[in-house]
């Protein structure tokens, strides 16, 4: 699986290891195959105009991610996370979206929640 982590900022707030390393375990866990995963580090502009493209919202949000079948594409804000735990926080709840998780209802969002500190702290 080929893992590619795009910063067109040159903001790299990220440790990029640590976040192939994270995305090959949750998928191994999870049960899910992706042939590539695209992480695109943004900001609220670019996630304005994908939401309003892809989902007719005229906001930004933290995380937007397409199951496009052999590949996922996970688009974060840097401009939402106060640090870099939680670009962290959003790739991992990105990946979930597109392995079929949401957060429509309590629970779901309960689970999706617990998933996602679980995974960023069981390393």
């Amino acid at each position: 699986m080929r893992i590619n982590i795009y910063e067109p900022s040159g903001d790299s707030r990220i440790d990029r290891q640590k976040v192939r390393s994270l995305i090959r375990r949750i998928l191994a866990r999870e049960g899910r195959r992706f042939g590539m995963v695209n992480v695109i580090v943004t900001d609220d502009v670019y996630m304005k105009q994908l939401n309003h493209k892809y989902f007719r919202k005229r906001r930004a949000t933290n995380v937007i991610s397409f199951d496009l079948d052999d590949a996922a594409e996970i688009y974060i804000s840097a401009s939402h996370a106060r640090d870099t735990e939680e670009l962290y926080y959003f790739i991992v709840h990105g990946l979930l979206h597109t392995i079929g998780y949401d957060h429509t209802t309590r629970k779901q969002n309960a689970l999706m929640n617990k998933k996602c500190l679980d995974y960023l702290t069981h390393d």
